[in-house]
């Protein structure tokens, strides 16, 4: 009987093991990129100290605009103050507006937003572009 079940096992765990590696591997290649999710909340005015990182920059919309005749048509949605003199930026280019059912620079106009994403530097302003409206939360 000990014989049999030591023939079984020989002729199984290979299997089991194959298959084992091949979940792992699977398991590796499908998983979501989590390098991306931001860990941390932060207000738009901590955001200079954090550019390069995945966040979630929380403020007060102080001025949006839809600039049409820039190059990428951009939508700029500025933070705690109004452009120049802003304190964080969110980007929407032009090529992803169209996932937004109203214009967001009017959906998002005097609001309270937290919008996630990296933080990088743009002519010393912090900033986060947006591609899909899923990366703002009116709060």
């Amino acid at each position: 009987m000990i014989v049999k079940f030591r023939k079984a096992i020989k002729k199984i765990f290979p299997v089991v093991a194959v298959i084992l590696l091949i979940a792992f591997v699977l398991s590796r290649v499908f998983t979501t990129d989590r390098s991306s999710a931001p860990e941390i909340r932060i207000s738009a005015h901590e955001a200079k100290d954090y550019v390069s990182t995945p966040a979630e920059v929380c403020g007060e919309v102080a001025s949006t605009s839809f600039v049409e005749e820039l190059e990428g048509q951009p939508t700029f949605i500025n933070f705690e103050r109004p452009h120049p003199e802003q304190v964080f930026t969110v980007v929407i280019w032009g090529k992803y507006r169209q996932q937004w059912q109203n214009p967001p620079e009017q959906l998002y106009r005097n609001r309270s937003l937290c919008v996630t994403g990296r933080i990088v530097l743009h002519d010393g302003v912090p900033q986060i572009a947006v591609r899909t409206p899923g990366q703002v939360r009116i709060r």
